[in-house]
């Protein structure tokens, strides 16, 4: 928003971030009154800060689109995607040859990461655990000083989830 002149932007705005603030209470509720004053600007800049996003209190073209992206999901009932658990448990551990949907989501976080880690075998998603998945845990295993066993347990799902969540966070940055 260039200049803050347009009285009809800079309410709108300021209506998609009071819906915003009702469900978020990171962001400042602000009544909207068409003029891009301070207080405006830092909920824009709370917007920028609980999103990633540069924090310059400006509404960018980037910062517009994640604002009423957010604003979209509100008013559709869908604030946040709900969680998948797909690893069965704490004590749990994968083994070679296991035959499982787990292992079939497994080979797909490991596609993934694949990208980043470069591994030595060739990743596909058959539902059965094999050779090549092993290798590429056990060298996940070796990045993040765990046991090498190629097996997948708790800790080491923990460890590709959160490598995954990075991969997936920086593929969305970069879109």
């Amino acid at each position: 928003m260039n200049g803050y002149d347009d009285k009809e932007y800079i309410s709108q705005l300021q209506n998609y971030l009071y819906y915003i603030s009702l469900k978020d209470a990171a962001i400042p509720r602000i009544v909207p009154d068409g003029i891009y004053g301070k207080q405006t600007r830092n909920a824009v800049s709370a917007f920028q800060k609980a999103h990633g996003l540069k924090i310059t209190g400006d509404a960018d073209i980037k910062t517009w689109e994640a604002i009423k992206a957010d604003y979209d999901m509100i008013m559709q009932g869908c604030e946040a995607p709900d969680k998948l658990s797909v690893f069965p448990g704490g004590r749990y551990t994968v083994y070679l040859n296991e035959k499982s949907d787990t292992v079939s989501f497994i080979q797909l976080v490991l596609i993934c990461l694949n990208a980043e880690y470069r591994f030595d075998g060739e990743i596909y998603v058959t539902g059965i655990y094999n050779e090549n998945d092993a290798a590429a845990v056990k060298k996940l295993q070796k990045i993040h000083g765990l046991k090498q066993t190629g097996n997948v347990d708790c800790v080491t799902w923990n460890c590709m989830a959160t490598d995954f969540g990075m991969y997936t966070a920086v593929s969305e940055y970069k879109r």
